[in-house]
């Protein structure tokens, strides 16, 4: 199944009716969306066609408040996103800032706020995805960088702090090559708990991992039971025989 260039919502269940007077808002302005309440099929992979769906998507908007920062697919929505170079425009729902996983998700992004003017707040994020389309990709990412300046001068424009940067480092080989008998391997254990998302992650965290233990570990924060996860990781590394 293929969907045509979009604007993937990401949003928690509990934030569903918001979430929809976003997309309708958004589509009303000529803007396509994708939101999976909505645009998964009746008996599709619910999963695999998240994957499908941000693989096609001009842009993310990330419906940030408190209930999406406590979801864990929401977290891997996010690193997918990442992993495929999608621009992601936090929309905050509410005054909250980001902790943890999230506050790195983050920290290279400008969020616009919906409150208090929901009307203003839902118009510049038509003007910023907008670009999406007009632009292509690599200018979303662009413009979304924390050391660009921000467009306008609305108050509720806010970024976090970016890291401080320093010399370019080099691109390091990936820790276990794609489609290769190890990363199949794993693949498998990793997608038993967490479904056809695991290649993604896995593709990710192998450019990223400075070790094949720090692969793993990556790998391993990504499953929920702390029994599932210290077998997992047992698993894994035996498949990698550098560790």
């Amino acid at each position: 199944m293929s969907h045509r260039a979009h604007l993937f919502i990401c949003f928690s269940s509990l934030d569903e009716a918001i979430a929809l007077e976003v997309v309708h808002f958004l589509e009303a302005e000529g803007l396509k969306c994708w939101i999976s309440l909505r645009d998964v099929p009746a008996g599709a992979n619910y999963q695999e066609s998240i994957i499908e769906a941000l693989e096609s998507a001009k842009g993310l908007i990330f419906l940030f408040s408190t209930n999406s920062s406590q979801s864990h697919e929401i977290k891997k929505e996010l690193s997918v996103a990442a992993s495929l170079n999608i621009p992601v425009v936090p929309l905050r729902l509410s005054a909250v800032m980001p902790t943890g996983a999230l506050r790195y998700e983050l920290a290279t992004r400008q969020w616009l706020d919906i409150f208090p003017d929901r009307e203003r707040g839902l118009r510049q994020l038509a003007e910023r995805t907008r670009e999406f389309f007009d632009s292509g990709r690599t200018a979303g990412v662009a413009q979304f960088s924390a050391s660009s300046p921000a467009v306008g001068t609305n108050e509720t424009e806010t970024s976090l702090p970016a890291s401080p940067s320093g010399p370019r480092h080099q691109v390091r080989p990936p820790i276990v090559d794609a489609g290769s008998k190890e990363f199949e391997a794993i693949r498998a254990l990793l997608a038993h708990h967490i479904g056809p998302i695991a290649k993604v992650i896995m593709q990710k965290a192998s450019t990223e991992a400075r070790t094949p233990d720090d692969f793993c570990e990556r790998l391993a924060a990504h499953v929920r039971s702390e029994a599932d996860r210290a077998a997992f990781l047992r698993q894994a590394r035996s498949r990698l025989p550098s560790t």
